[in-house]
């Protein structure tokens, strides 16, 4: 996180554990404003972004993402996927046209390793990664009057998943949910202005968690370091959120995931679900059948709410979605 940014969240009463944004006074008023408010997020501390620089930037993306490389516009971001060579996901991430270079958007536990492992595949490609997330800022705004509160401040509101909007640098990009959500990115001095007009509008700051929270309940999954290289795309749901091209020629793990898709192999699958356990549930935590005690799915994603329920995204076999199922011995409910 770019200190200047880190010391603008402080002066805004932000607390935080190292680089995430817990609350800003009230952890549990930021999530239960995420079920019903116009909720303002910090997203540097849990994002980081690595630029993709150079003359074959975008052939040699297009040779390891999972999305159609190009069909990127600077007015069209792309939710995608990097896969290792067996084609289960390493990273789920998001794509950016910025001026002469691709920016990758994604969970900041997750960087160093895509960085790396990038880096290995550009061989004579003219191509350049750097990771530039202490340098980007970025928050989030999401919630029923958010297109309104954007309007407000003179900003043009992209309408559909995906879209860019940009001025003067900062880019405003429409993200999947029935709920309006928006990703902010760019430099630090514009989005302390944005920020601060925001909530003079109405806007409510949360911290990572109410985010999290509505990112889950808008169906958009993230891969984890617990869960990174558990899921080929399909069971995550990346299909339907148009995270896949089947027609853009080969890239990392395409046969795998190609194969899945036409042949109907694809067996677990993911839904959105809730569990009031008292203990802690985190991705990668196995999710039992309460027939037998078997695991027949994982968590991929979790978060509690201002309930005290947790809301999940769960990638169960797909023989289990409707049978009685457990965590800790408390009961799950599919809700989808």
């Amino acid at each position: 996180m770019h200190p200047d940014w880190r010391g603008f969240l402080q002066r805004q009463a932000a607390v935080l554990d190292a680089q995430r944004v817990l609350h800003f006074g009230n952890a549990e008023a930021g999530l239960r404003a995420a079920a019903g408010e116009t909720v303002i997020a910090d997203l540097s501390g849990d994002y980081g972004a690595i630029a993709v620089e150079g003359a074959d930037c975008r052939s040699f993306l297009q040779g390891q993402l999972s999305t159609n490389l190009l069909a990127l516009t600077p007015a069209l971001s792309q939710f995608s996927s990097w896969s290792n060579p067996k084609g289960r996901v390493t990273a789920t991430l998001r794509v950016l046209e910025c001026d002469a270079r691709l920016l990758l958007v994604l969970p900041r536990a997750l960087t160093a390793t895509v960085l790396k492992g990038l880096s290995m595949y550009v061989l004579r490609a003219r191509a350049g990664l750097t990771d530039v997330g202490d340098t980007l800022c970025q928050f989030g705004l999401a919630g029923g009057r958010a297109p309104e509160l954007l309007a407000a401040c003179g900003l043009a509101v992209p309408a559909e998943t995906n879209a860019v909007m940009e001025r003067q640098g900062v880019r405003l990009i429409r993200l999947h949910g029935s709920t309006p959500r928006y990703s902010v990115l760019g430099p630090g001095a514009a989005l302390q202005s944005l920020w601060t007009q925001l909530v003079d509008q109405g806007g409510q700051p949360a911290g990572s968690d109410a985010w999290t929270l509505l990112r889950i309940l808008a169906g958009e999954p993230e891969v984890h370091p617990e869960t990174a290289g558990h899921f080929v795309a399909q069971m995550l749901g990346l299909e339907e959120l148009g995270a896949v091209h089947f027609n853009k020629g080969c890239y990392l793990g395409q046969e795998v995931i190609a194969r899945a898709h036409y042949r109907g192999a694809v067996k677990r699958h993911m839904h959105r679900a809730a569990c009031s356990s008292p203990e802690t549930l985190s991705p990668g935590l196995a999710v039992l059948a309460a027939a037998n005690d078997q695991p027949v799915g994982e968590i991929a994603d979790a978060c509690r709410g201002a309930d005290g329920a947790w809301q999940m995204l769960l990638v169960l076999q797909d023989e289990f979605a409707a049978a009685p199922l457990q965590l800790h011995d408390a009961p799950v409910t599919v809700i989808s």
